[in-house]
């Protein structure tokens, strides 16, 4: 694909247009760019697969057999629980740091000329502002989360029935203002902001734009997850079968995290599961880009200045005699 037929960043775009350019950008750049995310995200989204494959099987354990599990194994199941928090956080800056890096340099360079040093031009810099975004995240959906609660509660000691509405409601907006926050992160990627200033950005790019940005997320987000679930499948179709066979010859359920978590078969899955994960949050950051700069168009006509600024070069440059 030519230099002049790349996608232009910086334009309105209605809904269905940013879900074009999305799938259009991530089927153009698709060999260099999953490249990139293998090679640095890859590793980690595996350890992280294995952390949850032991949390799933440690918490399956304790559910069928609460009295099987001593204080050593709770205490090892929550170490495990908490590593692997830690890592689903590093693997939320991970990512968009790949993707982001991969994206700048596309602005300007052709695809097959950015390199793996072209992406990690900045990327420390991008990865611990992403990290201590997702921090100031989950500390800000935490404290959201609680308020709704205490509202609800006091719903529910009062007005019975009201509570129920008011739980989907504010289960709804929840969803909403969590989604719009991750605009965040093109705006640190783009614009070299730190996490605070960030929280202030989004606000004012995204005023009357939360439902088309909620809905963005959604539809590239239920794409990602069937892909995810096909990748996925073939790891659930084989530990699923084994777990049978082993009830059924030997009736030991405690056997089932020892399965999930080191089987080699299982293992080998969750490898191949990486990938589907990988695609999944590609979609989403790329489409929150696309929105992002939807929305700064809007806003401040960036795209539009840019090209006139580039006339006015051009001009000059034309109007300059050679003696």
């Amino acid at each position: 694909m030519g230099f002049n037929s790349k996608l232009e960043f910086y334009k309105k775009r209605q809904f269905s247009d940013k879900l074009n350019a999305t799938f259009s950008f991530l089927r153009e750049n698709a060999a260099p760019y999953l490249k990139a995310q293998i090679l640095i995200a890859g590793p980690v989204l595996i350890l992280v697969s294995i952390l949850m494959n032991e949390v799933s099987g440690g918490f399956l354990a304790l559910a069928m057999d609460p009295q099987g599990l001593s204080a050593n194994d709770i205490i090892d199941l929550l170490g495990a629980y908490g590593l692997s928090l830690v890592s689903i956080l590093v693997t939320l800056a991970l990512i968009p740091s790949v993707t982001y890096g991969y994206m700048i340099q596309y602005q300007t360079l052709e695809p097959k000329e950015i390199s793996m040093s072209n992406i990690m031009k900045g990327f420390s810099g991008r990865f611990f502002n992403f990290l201590g975004f997702n921090i100031l995240f989950l500390i800000a959906a935490t404290m959201i989360g609680f308020i709704i609660g205490i509202i609800f509660s006091f719903i529910a000691a009062t007005a019975g029935a009201l509570s129920l509405l008011f739980g989907f409601l504010a289960m709804v907006g929840m969803l909403v203002i969590v989604t719009v926050m991750f605009l965040g992160t093109p705006i640190i990627a783009f614009e070299k902001t730190n996490p605070i200033d960030a929280f202030g950005r989004i606000f004012t790019l995204s005023k009357g734009k939360w439902l088309s940005t909620f809905g963005l997320v959604v539809v590239v987000g239920i794409v990602g997850y069937i892909i995810n679930f096909v990748f996925a499948l073939p790891r659930g179709i084989v530990t699923g079968f084994e777990a049978f066979t082993m009830i059924q010859e030997d009736g030991d359920i405690g056997a089932l995290n020892e399965l999930m978590t080191n089987d080699p078969l299982s293992i080998l899955f969750s490898v191949f599961e990486s990938f589907g994960t990988i695609i999944l949050y590609t979609l989403v950051y790329i489409a929150l880009a696309f929105q992002y700069f939807n929305l700064v168009e809007r806003r401040e006509s960036r795209g539009l200045m840019t090209k006139i600024e580039q006339m006015d070069t051009e001009g000059e440059e034309e109007s300059d005699e050679d003696y």
